[in-house]
């Protein structure tokens, strides 16, 4: 099941994360936001033009709730949470973190978090110590009142 959150928290780093480092750097842009509709024309260029659209609209995503099944097969399933956005508070064990239209969000910490930096534009494995006040960071997470982070992607560092 742990293997199960990590893969699905890791893939919202992914999805909610592609570039999370260089939009955390360069801050809001003044430029207008790109299209999600797609040409009236038929065949596949209409398809791909709105399947960027929609992933364009995940990369500037602030915080999502999603929920999945715990399993191919399974009848229970599993809710999932990220936001992007700067630590406002952070310990050994909870980070809060604040999006850019203000909402806020407290994750429990543990030692199944994974923590990982953006240094140089590369991937390092990092730790919850190193984490700060002010950090722009990805946290996802799992749960419906309590959240657990299950990954921290610091892109300050």
């Amino acid at each position: 099941m742990l293997k199960k959150i990590v893969i699905a928290g890791s893939a919202a780093a992914v999805i909610l994360g592609a570039g999370t480092a260089a939009l955390a750097a360069s801050g809001p842009s003044s430029s207008p936001a790109p299209s999600s509709s797609s040409s009236t024309s038929a065949g596949t260029g209409a398809k791909a033009k709105a399947a960027h659209g929609k992933r364009s609209e995940l990369k500037r995503a602030l915080h999502a709730t999603w929920v999945t099944r715990d399993g191919k097969a399974s009848t229970t399933y599993v809710t999932h949470d990220a936001i992007r956005g700067e630590v406002t508070a952070v310990s050994a064990t909870s980070i809060t973190v604040k999006a850019a239209d203000n909402v806020s969000q407290t994750y429990t910490l543990n030692s199944s978090t994974k923590v990982h930096s953006r240094a140089d534009g590369k991937g390092k494995a990092g730790t919850i110590s190193e984490l700060m006040s002010g950090d722009k960071v990805l946290v996802a997470g799992t749960g419906t009142s309590t959240l657990t982070a299950t990954q921290v992607l610091d892109a300050t560092k």
